[in-house]
């Protein structure tokens, strides 16, 4: 039997736990394979090529008031030579950051479960807790797969596809910030963590609302942190476009 009486009714046995914890492992190969689709498709950097096209027209536009035709063209090459330094930030965030994100939300949403029972009273499940928290990973990649299906499907560029609250904002011009901070309430994300506190309600680990509330934490904490990224290098991207 999986369950065991032994001092809690919620302990599992070993073996499920052995069979639990290499899942996270397959949910971070599916992202790598999604992303590398992606990449291999072209999808990736046909938005970074737009963005670098875009500062090259801006030179050329401004180019009458520049000293003379080398120094538009020097701007130009400067601009075009940027596409690979951003190209290889997007691969860094695809390739090492993504995925390691699994592990990091796992990991935070377990420690914290493992936390709440403790304090409780409960003693201290950090094992099950993090196999349940691994296990619920896959919400996230499935919301990634739905993207990357929708990209194909519809032959969009993937800023334009949406599954979170920005695919109901009206035809116009938003700020970056807010603009950042709806993209992060997303469908699939919202589901991932509303399994993870069923799941840790269901281990005993805290009631609903403390589940709740500590996930709720949890996915604010993982919105601003990728909110302030996004500004960050968006800024730093657009003054590297704008500059002569």
């Amino acid at each position: 039997m999986d369950r065991v009486a032994a001092g809690d009714a919620f302990e599992t046995s070993p073996r499920r736990e052995a069979r639990g914890a290499p899942v996270l492992g397959l949910w971070v190969g599916l992202t790598l394979l999604l992303y590398g689709a992606m990449w291999a498709t072209g999808g990736r950097t046909a938005a970074l090529a737009t963005a670098v096209e875009g500062g090259v027209t801006r030179i050329e536009r401004d180019g009458a008031a520049a000293p003379s035709d080398e120094a538009v063209r020097k701007a130009v090459d400067l601009q075009r030579a940027a596409l690979p330094f951003w190209a290889t930030i997007r691969l860094l965030g695809d390739f090492v950051f993504e995925p390691a994100l699994l592990a990091l939300r796992a990991a935070a949403a377990a420690v914290g479960f493992t936390a709440c029972a403790a304090l409780a009273g409960r003693g201290w499940k950090f094992q099950r807790a993090w196999v349940d928290c691994a296990r619920v990973q896959g919400w996230w990649v499935l919301g990634l797969a739905v993207r990357l299906g929708l990209v194909a499907w519809l032959r969009r560029a993937e800023e334009d596809v949406e599954t979170s609250l920005a695919l109901f904002l009206p035809a116009g011009t938003y700020g970056a910030a807010a603009w950042l901070s709806l993209r992060r309430v997303d469908v699939f994300a919202a589901l991932g963590w509303l399994a993870t506190a069923l799941a840790g309600r269901r281990r005993g680990d805290a009631g609903l609302a403390t589940a709740l509330a500590l996930c709720a934490f949890l996915a604010a904490v993982e919105a601003a942190s990728r909110v302030g990224v996004g500004l960050l290098v968006g800024s730093a991207m657009r003054l590297a476009l704008a500059a002569p």
